[in-house]
């Protein structure tokens, strides 16, 4: 089955924040590469519920933007970085998670912070399905929406899937 067909399934089998009883397996909470393919990963923070129901997750998947080659290098091959937010997303199992991923855009860090240049996009969907607490998989469906505004911070960006091995990063 392709990754794009599963995550579909996935989330539309369970609505989001359905999941509330689905107590994880482990906090997740770290980095995590793949060590043969350096230069990518996801920054994981799990938050377990303060007096609420659900136990969350934000991650941040750093990878880098296939549309702008770096500037400051030669080499063609040389992309600048991108962080695609994931979130707004539930645990279908104790060691599966299911979420959103974003694109942004906005102002650098300095000098002014501009609130109009700020944008968010959904562009696809993910899914961390854990092994033990130190290894998993991430599988990724990105689907741009067709025919966004050159404005929007999915604009040009690919579709593209996957499936990757993940392991928390040792330090």
């Amino acid at each position: 089955m392709k990754p794009g067909v599963l995550l579909s399934l996935l989330l539309a089998a369970v609505p989001l924040g359905a999941s509330a009883q689905v107590v994880p397996a482990a906090d997740y909470t770290d980095m995590w590469w793949n060590p043969n393919e350096s230069g990518w990963g996801i920054s994981i923070r799990q938050k377990p519920p303060a007096g609420g129901t659900r136990d969350t997750m934000f991650a941040i998947w750093f990878t880098y933007d296939p549309r702008t080659q770096d500037p400051t290098t030669a080499s063609t091959t040389d992309f600048v970085p991108l962080w695609l937010p994931m979130t707004d997303g539930t645990w279908v199992t104790p060691t599966l998670y299911a979420m959103r991923v974003y694109v942004t855009q906005g102002t650098p860090f300095a000098p002014f912070w501009n609130p109009g240049d700020f944008a968010i996009q959904e562009v696809g969907t993910a899914t961390l399905a854990f092994s033990d607490a130190n290894n998993g998989t991430f599988t990724y469906d990105i689907r741009p929406p067709a025919n966004v505004a050159a404005n929007n911070p999915a604009y040009g960006l690919p579709a593209f899937s996957g499936v990757k091995t993940i392991t928390r990063q040792p330090f």
